[in-house]
């Protein structure tokens, strides 16, 4: 078996995910791991998958692609050697940073830079566009609430990080807080996977 990597990505629509598995199984394959998401009804799978190794990568996108047409499905695949990824920093303590307002082009360049920079890894991310008010009326300018759950490694000084990130959203006319997932948690009454 060789292990691959299958990703599918298009508007999202009953039964993608039935006819990938279905395909692949009927190729002899095996789906080892899996995640998908939703942004704006556009579809995204990714999958690790063990196929034999007298199936070409290039036949697996091919089949699966031709499956999921005809059934209607607009979808891109992508099949790949499976190559394992750089291992992230999993060791630190988990937060949740919250950041709201008017968006910029350089929002998200801007703190993602401090987090690279201080090797603090993104384990989740969600932006959500905000187009009414309170009250149901449309807002001039649409805001934009991006939520981060990352984990800071023991290393970082977290009151350094807080201001820094608080000056970045400052400068941006934005609000931004930085909560311990547990108190993040509490104080919403909602727990994050």
């Amino acid at each position: 078996m060789k292990r691959i990597l299958v990703a599918v990505t298009g508007p999202d629509s009953f039964g993608v995910v039935y006819t990938t598995s279905d395909t692949l199984n009927k190729l002899g394959c095996s789906i080892i791991d899996m995640d998908q998401t939703t942004v704006r009804n556009e579809y995204s799978a990714i999958m690790i998958v063990d196929k034999p190794e007298s199936v070409g990568d290039d036949e697996v996108a091919k089949i699966i692609k031709e499956a999921l047409r005809g059934k209607g499905f607009d979808m891109s695949v992508l099949v790949r050697d499976y190559v394992p990824g750089e291992a992230t920093v999993t060791q630190g303590e988990p937060f949740v940073l919250t950041v709201d307002g008017t968006d910029s082009r350089d929002v998200l360049t801007a703190f993602t830079r401090v987090f690279y920079e201080g090797r603090i890894n993104i384990d989740s991310f969600r932006t959500i566009e905000v187009k009414l008010d309170d009250a149901g009326n449309p807002l001039p300018q649409p805001r934009v609430l991006l939520v981060f759950e990352v984990t800071v490694p023991p290393e970082v000084d977290r009151k350094a990080l807080s201001r820094t990130l608080s000056d970045i959203a400052h400068d941006r006319h934005l609000s931004m807080s930085m909560q311990h997932r547990r108190i993040f948690e509490a104080v919403h009454r909602v727990s994050i996977a």
